[in-house]
């Protein structure tokens, strides 16, 4: 069953704007993972916190007790479940942190009904845990864990004997299991009356008398007092590791909103182009000198490139191929290739692309018009800037999708990426739409993710030229075919 096209807020140019996402990438929904055995797991946990929500306003003290330290300990067994089962996710690790939380606050709730004098003190240990909690889960989610390394000192010498390379030590899990002991085991006290008692009795008299829930409340609030202290330094220590180590994409290096000139990608279902402001003239005068610059270099083969009156690449720097990396020295290679990276992290998640390759397009007077395609995959993407105006004579034609359009119509219809089935785009649907991308010299062009497109035939009185820069999803790599490609590429997409 298809997937229906979703509204997404996405971050650009300094605000949220609306975006639409049709889900043809390798992504996962809650249907799809409602029912793993960890996350089952976990809405026990959820409803065993709740029950004992309730049942702490009774005379039920041992049922909140089995509810809190049942929940606590199930956390043993989730992450093991998930993992044998190659069922690891993103939201069980949310709901995982949303049962610790929850454990946490009616373990806390349940002391203070009983002693006001420890508000402050759990208010205090459990603020450290929910943070903890909450900055873990955030750096989970982003699939860039901050690894705790050996060697541990100072403060953070309490993670060296818990916790070292984020593994837990025979200490650490014994730290874990203390503090949730400690918290029930001291609040039972007041439930059965055994608070006073416990203040004036010693350890030796309530063993010689064979009282043993005097024994049990004893030993628990003189020897696992200290090791639930340390469960909080640990968690402070550890919330202050993961702050420390946090790193996260700038928003002051992306495009600001006054940048944007024209953006359909954030409403189109799949493609789209995004223009931008005009380049800097410093980098104007740099794209313009290096071709320059390539065309004395590479005369002979430029000649022949440009003779065959088809839309070719220079590819300056390739991923892809036998040799990955520069395919041609020229004096400016180094500032060139900085300058494609500062663009590429100011126009993409650099976690989310790799950089395929970067060069100049050209589109010869009287060329041959190309057939609508897309570059190898819908994980690809390409940043243009023209060094000539992209006019109405020899523009970008892409097409827009309708927004009710299934993604079993669309992996169809782009089954060829060489040579997209325009017929099957308009075989459950009334229309698509068209569009051509005119712009003047130096606008900065980002044609987005699987975008279909296609060069008209140039009949202006010019070579329209641009330089490119192709990304390509990290997801995507594996399955991408992409060829083998020369200095100088003939395009063979043509009508």
């Amino acid at each position: 069953m298809a997937r229906p096209a979703q509204e997404f807020l996405v971050y650009r140019g300094g605000k949220w704007v609306t975006k639409m996402v049709h889900d043809l990438n390798d992504h996962v929904t809650f249907d799809d993972i409602k029912f793993n055995y960890a996350n089952i797991v976990d809405y026990i946990r959820i409803v065993m916190c709740i029950v004992a929500g309730f049942t702490m306003n009774t005379e039920w003290h041992l049922v909140t007790a089995f509810l809190i330290l049942g929940s606590i300990l199930l956390d043993w067994i989730d992450g093991p479940i998930a993992r044998a089962c190659n069922q690891c996710c993103i939201f069980g690790s949310g709901i995982d942190w949303l049962a610790d939380i929850l454990g946490t606050l009616v373990m806390m709730a349940w002391w203070i009904r009983y002693d006001y004098a420890v508000i402050p003190w759990l208010l205090i240990a459990t603020s450290i845990e929910i943070s903890t909690g909450i900055f873990d889960f955030s750096v989970t989610a982003t699939a860039r864990y901050p690894k705790l390394k050996k060697g541990q000192s100072g403060f953070f010498l309490i993670l060296e004997w818990s916790m070292p390379e984020n593994g837990y030590t025979n200490l650490g899990t014994f730290l874990w299991l203390a503090y949730p002991f400690y918290c029930v085991f001291r609040t039972l006290e007041y439930c059965y009356g055994y608070y006073e008692l416990v203040n004036v009795a010693s350890l030796l008299t309530s063993v010689t008398e064979s009282n043993f829930i005097l024994t049990v409340f004893l030993l628990n609030r003189y020897f696992l007092f200290l090791p639930a202290l340390l469960y909080i330094w640990c968690e402070l220590a550890y919330g202050a590791h993961i702050i420390k180590s946090w790193i996260e994409i700038s928003k002051t290096t992306k495009p600001s909103a006054e940048e944007i000139v024209y953006d359909d990608a954030t409403e189109s279902v799949m493609g789209g182009f995004i223009h931008y402001g005009i380049l800097p003239s410093s980098y104007q005068t740099l794209l313009q000198d290096i071709y320059t610059d390539l065309q004395l270099k590479l005369h002979t083969e430029y000649r022949l490139a440009l003779s065959e009156r088809k839309v070719f690449w220079i590819n300056i720097w390739q991923r892809t191929g036998k040799k990955t990396g520069l395919m041609v020295e020229f004096d400016q290679s180094r500032q060139l290739d900085e300058l494609v990276h500062k663009w590429i992290a100011k126009y993409y998640d650099v976690n989310e692309v790799l950089l395929d390759g970067y060069g100049y397009i050209l589109n010869p007077r009287n060329s041959e018009a190309q057939m609508f395609h897309l570059d190898y995959t819908i994980d690809y993407s390409t940043v243009f800037i023209p060094l000539t105006a992209i006019s109405h004579n020899n523009a970008v034609q892409y097409i827009i999708p309708s927004s009710s359009t299934s993604s079993t119509m669309l992996l169809d219809a782009i089954r060829n990426p060489d040579c997209i089935d325009l017929s099957r785009l308009l075989k459950d649907e009334a229309y698509y739409s068209v569009r051509q991308c005119v712009a003047k010299p130096f606008t900065v062009l980002k044609m987005d993710f699987g975008t279909i497109h296609r060069a008209i035939s140039n009949q202006d009185s010019y070579d329209r030229l641009m330089f490119y820069i192709s990304v390509i999803k990290k997801n995507g790599v594996a399955t991408a075919k992409i060829p083998d490609e020369p200095l100088f590429h003939s395009v063979e997409k043509i009508r």
